[in-house]
């Protein structure tokens, strides 16, 4: 079949390049505060072909060009042209200097696919990229294939001069004003809260459009509450809902009704922010964060398993060569990307796209390493950004956390060099840095390891002690030290963010302290569906009050009310409650391990590659099915095979 056809990664890159350009905030549009890079002016596309009779073939681009027969110059794109039979090298040269070089040629000897090879006039080769939205010569892949649905108010009020309109629950998307010019300018706020809408100071989305006559479609915003007002009668407005076509294959019941609201409003928040890659949140950055992304992925897997936005996630923050800046400026994000692709290869078995990553992905590794410092070890260079999380660390040279994510990405690194048939000094580096990290960051007498070993302040925080668990660096007697050192006890601050408390609760999830987890689901994500929350905040302080809730980075309203990295319950509940996770490549193992921790009772359905896992549970009897084969029921110390579509009990 027939499909459009562009370089690797500039569909991305363009898609991204939007994304990124589109913030506004406080009435002015927001520059993202890294490097956006953006598609080449140019590709060349090529085949050899046999064409058995004469044939009149369009090629079709929105761009520019011409094509090249057997190294001559044969005639224009968009245009009929009669190839004569007999074999042939095509060429065709074209460049789009508003958006990106794609071509289309309809079924036939020259049908645009996989098969091409497409350059940007360096000499190498790769093989084209296309997208299944895109299969016919009117199709257009500089526009995003959104789907819409209208969506009506479910209240509407006369307030401060102006018609607030409720929504019912956060959405996103493209509102349309309908006006006569004797109305005058007209004002609209967009608020995830109440009070957010009725604040023309503070809001964080708002506008004012000069008087006009008919329609005018704005782009697309967050709110679940608009106002606007003219200044001389009430203009129409009518919304629509900008969406996806995911397919949720994840549930999880219970008879706690809290819990099922939970899972809703995490649901939600996901979906909103599944988009041309994965936001932050839709409301204030609305940007792509690859340690957000990174939480995204695991619910994503959890949730409806689609590969393809996560394909294109990684491909918009990788960027391309060369790398000036670690990704978004943070060094852990840039070991995040790279640990990502290790996950997605593992849960997918999708070597094509890791070969089709591997030389941004070795440039960004080289520009890791190449910013170490003489010991080896990650250390902030100009322009870096040591994030770990918004916690009070000790930051003082070498930061441990950064380390062992620098160790990870050292493993991650040697698999995938093995996966593309190459070698290196990977596991090497590892185990030499493995060394140095337990030598100069291990406190041994109080079992946790210290932020820093410069400072003289020996500070511990629970960062980089999570993730030394969660990545297996510790070997089971230290991993039992510290749970009750650090995780469970005072020897550490708590960990206040949302973002990284989703690495703590995987990380108890991992020792087994379910009910802990379970209860601060209960608590934290309850304790705003108590407050009315249709989707999951950015963060959330029980000793708030009021619209003090509402406010983040200085700002009244900065705070998200719709965060990706919120709806971490989906990833919670499937993978340790239930318990599915690969244990073999694309899932060709995979175990079900349920730890119902306090509840007495369950139904959950999760996704696996090319299936799904439903998993029932009732007081300490489990029973789970299939879809296909591969899978292992452990419960309470027993084990049992699961042959495809054959219900297993213990």
């Amino acid at each position: 079949m027939a499909k459009w056809i562009w370089y690797p990664g500039d569909f991305e890159l363009y898609h991204s390049m939007l994304v990124h350009t589109r913030r506004q905030e406080n009435g002015f549009d927001y520059p993202a505060m890294w490097y956006v890079p953006r598609p080449e002016l140019q590709c060349t596309f090529e085949k050899d072909v046999t064409i058995e009779e004469d044939a009149e073939i369009t090629v079709v681009t929105h761009g520019k060009g011409f094509v090249r027969l057997n190294g001559e110059k044969f005639g224009p794109v968009n245009r009929p042209l009669v190839f004569p039979k007999g074999s042939h090298h095509v060429c065709i040269e074209t460049e789009d200097v508003e958006h990106f070089p794609a071509l289309f040629i309809a079924d036939g000897p020259l049908a645009t696919d996989e098969s091409w090879s497409a350059d940007r006039r360096d000499g190498v080769r790769r093989k084209p990229a296309c997208d299944p939205a895109f299969l016919a010569p009117t199709d257009d892949p500089s526009i995003f294939p959104f789907l819409y649905k209208d969506i009506a108010p479910v209240e509407t009020e006369e307030i401060d001069g102006g018609i607030l309109y409720d929504f019912g629950v956060e959405s996103f998307g493209p509102v349309t004003v309908t006006s006569e010019k004797a109305m005058g300018d007209i004002h609209i706020v967009y608020g995830e809260s109440k009070e957010e809408a009725l604040d023309e100071v503070n809001a964080i989305v708002r506008e004012v459009l000069p008087a006009f006559d008919g329609e005018d479609k704005r782009p697309c915003r967050a709110f679940r509450w608009i106002w606007v007002k003219a200044e001389n009668g009430d203009p129409a407005i009518k919304a629509e809902l900008e969406y996806l076509p995911i397919e949720d294959i994840a549930s999880f019941e219970t008879a706690d009704e809290k819990l099922k609201k939970i899972w809703e409003i995490s649901v939600r928040t996901f979906h909103l922010d599944s988009r041309e890659c994965y936001l932050d949140g839709v409301k204030r950055d609305r940007w792509s964060w690859s340690g957000d992304s990174y939480q995204s992925y695991m619910i994503n897997r959890a949730l409806y398993f689609d590969e393809a936005i996560i394909r294109r996630t990684i491909r918009s923050q990788l960027g391309k060569q060369p790398y000036l800046q670690h990704i978004n400026t943070i060094n852990d994000y840039s070991g995040y990307l790279i640990l990502s692709v290790w996950d997605h290869y593992f849960a997918t078995g999708d070597r094509e796209f890791v070969a089709s990553i591997w030389p941004e992905l070795k440039a960004l590794y080289d520009f890791i390493v190449g910013r170490l410092d003489e010991t080896g070890y990650v250390v902030k260079r100009d322009g870096d950004w040591i994030f770990i999380d918004w916690s009070d660390i000790d930051k003082d040279g070498a930061l441990c956390a950064e380390q062992v994510i620098l160790w990870q990405v050292y493993q991650v690194m040697a698999r995938l060099s093995a996966l593309m048939g190459e070698t290196g000094d990977y596991q090497e580096k590892a185990d030499k840095l493995k060394e140095n990290i337990f030598r100069d960051f291990w406190d041994e007498e109080r079992g946790a390891f210290i932020d820093s070993f410069t400072s003289g302040k020996r500070n511990i925080t629970r960062h980089a002690n999570i993730l030394a668990i969660l990545f297996d660096m510790v070997d089971e007697e230290k991993a039992a030290r510290m749970t009750p050192n650090v995780l469970l006890g005072d020897l550490a601050k708590p960990i206040t963010t949302p973002y990284f408390k989703f690495f703590e609760l995987m990380a108890l999830s991992k020792r087994g302290e379910m009910k802990l987890v379970e209860d601060f689901i209960d608590a934290y994500w309850g304790g705003m569906v108590d407050l009315g929350a249709t989707t999951v905040w950015e963060q959330f302080d029980p000793t708030e009050e009021g619209i003090a809730h509402y406010a983040m980075y200085g700002q009244k309203f900065g705070r998200s009310l719709c965060h990706a990295w919120g709806s971490g319950p989906i990833a919670l509940l499937g993978t340790y409650v239930a318990g599915v996770r690969p244990t073999g490549i694309a899932y060709e193992t995979f175990e079900v391990a349920p730890a119902p921790g306090k509840y007495t009772s369950f139904k959950a359905v999760v996704p696996v590659k090319s299936g799904k896992v439903t998993v029932n549970y009732e007081n300490g009897h489990v029973s789970a099915i299939a879809t296909r084969d591969g899978g292992t029921l452990k419960f309470e110390g027993k084990e049992i095979a699961m042959p495809a579509n054959v219900e297993v009990r213990i």
